[in-house]
């Protein structure tokens, strides 16, 4: 029995000191500490370390509105005849110009048009070619008054006829050697292949999508901004652009502010156009900053702020001239050394440095 109690009691004074040691790393045997000012030590003196002043800015404020990347000059290229295809020349990624050979249809149809076109043109102007010497003869006859008026006019009709069909002929094969250059389908612009559609073997047919192909040097970032943001916007303002996937921090422009406000949203439709950026494409999520006023900004050395924990306290220097205790909640480092406070601080006030 005295074994077990001495077990017991040695096992409790354990968990009691751990208890403590807890509660004095969590800071529960000190004075609680209120949020805005707090008197650490008084009446110091105010030449134990550098006086420095708050820094007082006036920055512009920039809210943020979120959209896509889109092109400018999105194309849909498709084939104008019904055809196999033979093969397809790029790949989504592909960059192309214009005139470049895309896809190719299977033409041999196509070609026995055009032979047929051809032979056709060949056999009228032989038709047309008989026509004209027969009407050059009865000429010549009727001028001698051998042969009848009626004549004459039969065989001028006949040549007549005969230069109609050559005609015919010619632009029947002109329509077959189109048909045949549809059997190359060129990019009608330069740009970048963003959707390959077809496959060797499928079936063109007229309107149906082969590729899409967009260009990636008119790219521009697509926002809708709510209303009492978007007043603060017109054409041609310069304003950030801030895609984050690319790592990328761009000045754009703005391009375009559809003049109708989306109903259920209450949000303007802003286009804003950029340079080109290799690192940035099409359907990239971005941001623009669309200016919303100004603020006041204080900053102060990084030097001058002291962390405990997870609180941050400032030395500041009261008109009485004593150094007091101040806690603050400060935001973006920056990298002149300076530390931005966003509560906790005046702009007329001054700090002191802790002593190294």
């Amino acid at each position: 029995m005295r074994w077990r109690l001495g077990r017991v009691l040695q096992i409790g004074g354990g968990i009691l000191a751990v208890a403590t040691t807890v509660a004095w790393l969590s800071g529960s045997c000190e004075p609680k500490v209120r949020p805005g000012e707090v008197e650490a030590t008084q009446g110091e003196s105010v030449a134990e370390g550098a006086i420095v002043a708050v820094e007082r800015s006036v920055v512009p404020v920039l809210e943020n509105a979120s959209g896509t990347i889109q092109s400018e000059r999105h194309t849909t290229v498709s084939s104008r005849i019904m055809a196999r295809i033979e093969d397809v020349r790029v790949r989504a990624g592909s960059d192309v110009k214009q005139g470049d050979v895309l896809v190719v249809l299977d033409a041999r149809d196509l070609e026995a048009r055009v032979r047929e076109a051809r032979d056709g043109g060949a056999a009228v102007r032989a038709q047309l070619d008989l026509a004209s010497r027969e009407r050059s003869r009865i000429e010549q006859l009727r001028t001698a008054g051998v042969a009848a008026q009626r004549d004459l006019d039969r065989v001028r009709s006949a040549e007549q006829v005969a230069a109609a069909e050559v005609e015919r002929a010619g632009q029947r094969q002109r329509d077959a050697e189109a048909g045949l250059s549809h059997a190359e389908i060129r990019s009608p612009v330069s740009g970048r292949v963003v959707d390959r559609l077809a496959e060797p073997g499928d079936t063109a047919t007229p309107g149906s999508p082969l590729l899409r192909i967009y260009d990636p040097g008119l790219l521009r970032l697509e926002a809708p901004v709510r209303e009492s943001l978007a007043r603060h916007l017109a054409v041609g303002q310069r304003v950030p652009v801030i895609v984050e996937a690319a790592g990328e921090s761009l000045e754009g422009e703005v391009e375009e502010i559809v003049p109708q406000a989306e109903p259920g949203s209450r949000t303007f439709l802003v286009k804003v156009r950029f340079p080109p950026n290799p690192r940035v494409l099409a359907g990239m999520f971005g941001r623009i900053g669309v200016p919303a006023g100004e603020r006041t900004r204080l900053r102060v050395p990084e030097a001058a702020v002291e962390s405990i924990g997870q609180l941050e306290f400032v030395t500041a220097i009261g008109s009485d001239g004593r150094a007091e205790r101040r806690l603050v909640t400060t935001g973006v480092r920056g990298a002149d050394g300076l530390v931005e406070v966003l509560s906790g601080l005046g702009a007329e006030e001054s700090l002191r440095l802790p002593r190294p």
